[in-house]
Parts: structure tokens; C-alpha cells; sequence
């Protein structure tokens, strides 16, 4: 008798382990990857050595308004302080042409830093062929200089800058277009929020 119970409830083990990572799978869903920001108007993959600070935020058109949101920020740790670099992802409300952005933005960043040295626009595409623009700043004074460089577009709704940034002598273009160079971009698609 104790051989057949322990038979049978072995049997109802086996037969209901299936069952329940089933509804466990139904009602999970994946975590998605730190390295990945997607939205319905863009994706980037940041490099495997960055590490996601904070969370990512997805936004909806009408929570977005004319001042930036940083949706995802990435830290690349270094040796030093000076290696240390940042990527940022953030994007506003915004419904007119690449040049007005880039207007925009420029503001921004004097906004931020008033001595804001804005140099070497090119007129580039993003890895599927989206027109963007690619922006080198030096932000600060002294020991606080910071350079940024940055891809920025526009996708019919919003403004959006991507850079990276690091002290001053710790990233260089190349460097920062290798970083950078994960990001597509299409025109926000009609039919979502």
C-alpha cells in the first residue's frame, strides 16, 4: 500500500511539474536586456561592457513635453575617472526639421553649461539610413570639462539625442561613433501612442 501511494504521488509530481512551468511561462514575461533600448521609433544596443544605470523608461507620445527625458543612461566603468564614460538616450516633444533641432539642442546644452563650445556638425545617417546629425561639444571649465559627442534625429514626433560622454581627454570621435553605432531609427509610426 505505502509503495503504491509512492508511486502515485511520484506519478502526480511528474504529470503536474509540466502543467505549472507551463502557467509560469503564460504569466512571465522575459527581462529585457540592459544592453537594449526599443521604443516603436528606435533601437540601440549599447556595448557589452556598459552597464545600465537606473531603468529604462518607456514613454508615450503624450508624456513627452519640450523639455528632454532621459529614457536610458548607460556607465562604461574605466580605469580611471577619466575613462569613465556615459551613454544617454533622451528625446522631447518635437515636430519640426533636423536643423531646428539641432537648434534645440544647441540651446539645451548652453542652457546647461553657458560656455558650451558646439564644433565639428556632420550631417550623417544612422546604421538603417535615417538622417541624423553628429554633434561635438566640450561642456565646463577645468577639472569639470566634459566632452560630448552626440547623434541626434528626429522622427516626425519627437527630437532625440544620443551620446556619449566622458571627462575631458577620455573619449575621442572615434571612439564615441564606436560606442554609439548600434542606433536605428525610423518615423514614428502613426498608430502608436
Amino acid at each position: 500500500m505505502k509503495k503504491r501511494l509512492l508511486v502515485f504521488g511520484a506519478l502526480a509530481l511528474v504529470l503536474t511539474i509540466p502543467l505549472m512551468v507551463a502557467a509560469q511561462d503564460d504569466t512571465s514575461t522575459p527581462n529585457p536586456d540592459p544592453l537594449d533600448y526599443n521604443d516603436p521609433a528606435m533601437h540601440y544596443s549599447a556595448p557589452p561592457e556598459a552597464k545600465l544605470v537606473g531603468n529604462m523608461m518607456q514613454v508615450t507620445l503624450d508624456q513627452l513635453n519640450d523639455d528632454p527625458t532621459t529614457v536610458a543612461s548607460w556607465v562604461i566603468p574605466g580605469k580611471s575617472h577619466t575613462d569613465v564614460k556615459v551613454i544617454t538616450i533622451m528625446m522631447e516633444s518635437y515636430t519640426g526639421d533636423l536643423d531646428g533641432w539641432d537648434s534645440t539642442y544647441e540651446n539645451a546644452l548652453r542652457e546647461q553649461d553657458s560656455s558650451a563650445d558646439i564644433k565639428n556638425k556632420e550631417h550623417v545617417e544612422l546604421q538603417n539610413g535615417m538622417p541624423a546629425l553628429f554633434v561635438e561639444a566640450t561642456l565646463g571649465s577645468g577639472f569639470s570639462t566634459e566632452k560630448v559627442f552626440a547623434y541626434i534625429w528626429i522622427d516626425s514626433q519627437r527630437g532625440v539625442v544620443l551620446s556619449a560622454s566622458a571627462p575631458l581627454g577620455g573619449i575621442d570621435e572615434d571612439q564615441a561613433k564606436q560606442l554609439l553605432a548600434g542606433a536605428t531609427a525610423v518615423k514614428y509610426p502613426a498608430d502608436q501612442p
